[in-house]
Formats: C-alpha cells, structure tokens, sequence
C-alpha cells in the first residue's frame, strides 16, 4: 500500500457543460421490451376502469328504480305553516291532496308554488321544502295590510254607475276654460258647470240615484288590493273608500287591481314628501280612473290615474306657497288637467 502509484493530477477543470451527464441511449431491443409493457399495463388498467364504472352505473340504475317505486318515499303529509291563524290552512291543503301519494324525491315544488300562488294570491312568499321521507312543508307570508276598506254597493237594480264619458267631457270642459295657455295656470271654480247632467255625476259621491241607497262594506285591504274580513279594522291605517259598485265583495276578492293599489301608495309617499302633509284616506273611482288623496287639513287633492303621479304633484308644490293656497280654505285642488291647476273654495257651490 506504500508502494502504490500516485494518481496523476488533473490537466483540466469541468466546466459547466453537461455532455457529460447527457442521456444515454438504451439498445432497440431493450426498448421494445419496455413499450410492450406498458401497453399491456395501459389495457390492464383501461379494462379495470371499464368494469367498474359499469357496476357504479350498473348500481345507480337499480337504485334510482328502488325509489322510484318505493313506497317508503311517497307523499303522505301535507304541513302548512302559517304566519296568520285567521288564514284557513284546510282550504289550502285540500288544494293540494291530488299530490298525495306521488314519489317525493323526483316531484318538483314548483308545481305546488304555481298552484297555490294560483288560487290564493293573497301570499307574497311561499317557502317549500321536502322533509324525508314523506311530508312537504309550505311555510306561507301574507300581503301585508296597509288600509282600511269601505265599499259601497247599490241595490237593488239597476245599478247606478257614474258613465266614464261625463268624465271625458268635464275634462274637455274645464280645459275649454282654462284656454290654451301652455304656461301654468290657476283656475278658480266659484260654481258647478253649467251642464247639470255633467256636473251632477262628479259631485254626487254619496247615495245613488233613483231613490237606491247604498250599503256599507267594512273590511281592511292588503297590498295588492285584496279585501281581507277576518281581521278587525286598524284604525291607525289609512281608509280607502271605493264606491258604486254592483255587488257585495267576498273575501280576498280583488277590490282594487295591482298596478292602481301601487300607484295609489307611491302617490300618497311622494305627496307627503313633496308637500308635507299626512294623508288620511283615499277615494278610488274606478270607471273615471282616478283618486281623491284627503289630507290631514281636510283638502282633497284630485289626481289621474292615467298621468304620471310626479307631474301632477310637482306643480302643485311649484304654486302651492307662492299663489299662497295654503292661506286659504279649500275644499279639493283638481292635478289631472296638463299644466293647471283647478281649485275650488270651501262653502262655494263647487263644493257639493
């Protein structure tokens, strides 16, 4: 071990080439070998995956056709949970028992939500959920109340009902009056027009004629216009009063269509942010397709139904103040004629 030879010392230092470590080439014959295998092992692997997604699918299909015709999961039990007790909750499931008996799994709720929203609108949220292994669970919430109701109804016949044309013509009328200045103008009514057979049938908001008085409804009303008689009467709400009409309303009989009940409430919100004064009730007359809003000072503020509320409204609190008509005692201020706006003083012979 003394006497070994001594290495002899490098003449180069390795450089950062890497030809050194570069792969080297297996012989041809070694890889034939290693791609047969692995093309083997491929189709072993692929045959394995086969089989089994087979026995999944092969098992969900004999599942899927276990519930289905299993009994265990049929509807049996049909709960409504209500957030009123005066609501009649068997009117309700009696409507829904030709669902009793389907396969609760693969029925769809929305089949019930369209029959209850069909024939009890009066709910404005309608929670559904399925409680396994047999019940449905309806929770329901109410339109919420926002007025007092008085109808009013003739009879016996015929019927008095205020003609949509004498309407049509006191418009014309009073516009005829108010000449056709564009500018905004007041016009003052010291009397009725001259046409009693116009004036009588606006004026005259109380008894029908004939000699037929009318009789007295007393319910309260939801948001969509719905009269509701199995709740007393609020008197901290507001009272709309709806009239001539031909026959006694029902329970949650549509009094007031959606789109009038929306205009009525977004009128009496921008009224008493503009003007400042509470409103204390509404008349809704239905053929001359307007509203009557009586505030707080007993004034009563005429507005179409078939004009834009804001409009109405803004030129009334433009001349409000400075035509000083909260200086004096008025009966009604008439908004439905473009660009005027028609008052009439209390005590004055347009006040009847």
């Amino acid at each position: 071990m003394f006497f070994r030879k001594k290495k002899p010392k490098r003449l180069y230092y390795p450089t950062q080439s890497h030809w050194y470590n570069r792969p080297r080439r297996r012989s041809t014959q070694k890889a034939r070998k290693t791609s047969r295998r692995s093309l083997m092992s491929s189709f072993r692997n692929w045959i394995k995956r086969s089989v089994y997604t087979a026995i999944v699918i092969a098992g969900a299909g004999t599942l899927f056709l276990f519930l289905f015709a299993f009994s265990y999961l049929s509807i049996t039990n049909i709960q409504v949970v209500r957030e009123n007790f005066n609501i009649d909750s068997s009117a309700i499931e009696n409507q829904l028992n030709r669902f009793v008996g389907k396969n609760l799994l693969f029925f769809p709720k929305s089949l019930i939500y369209k029959t209850i929203n069909t024939h009890f609108p009066e709910f404005a949220e309608i929670k559904i959920n399925k409680v396994f292994p047999s019940t449905v669970k309806i929770e329901l919430k109410s339109h919420p109340i926002v007025a007092n109701l008085r109808a009013y109804y003739v009879l016996p016949e015929p019927e008095v009902v205020v003609e949509e044309e004498s309407f049509t013509e006191l418009s014309k009328a009073i516009e005829e009056l108010s000449g056709e200045d564009p500018n905004l103008a007041l016009l003052k009514l010291d009397s009725p027009l001259s046409d009693e057979d116009i004036a009588d049938p606006i004026f005259d908001l109380g008894e029908g004629g004939d000699g037929a008085k009318e009789t007295e409804q007393k319910s309260l009303m939801n948001r969509i216009g719905q009269a509701i008689f199995d709740q007393e009467e609020n008197l901290e709400l507001m009272t709309i009063t709806v009239r001539q009409l031909s026959q006694p309303i029902g329970d949650r009989e549509q009094v007031i269509p959606k789109e009038h009940m929306d205009y009525i409430l977004e009128s009496i919100d921008y009224f008493t942010n503009a003007m400042g004064l509470e409103v204390l009730g509404v008349d809704y007359l239905q053929v001359a397709r307007e509203i009557h809003l009586k505030t707080e000072k007993k004034l009563v503020i005429w507005i179409s139904i078939e004009r834009g509320l804001k409009d109405q409204i803004n030129k009334l609190s433009t001349i409000y103040e400075s035509a000083e008509l909260d200086q004096e005692d008025l009966s009604y201020l008439d908004l439905r004629v473009k660009d005027k706006v028609i008052y009439c003083p209390r005590n004055a012979r347009c006040d009847r």
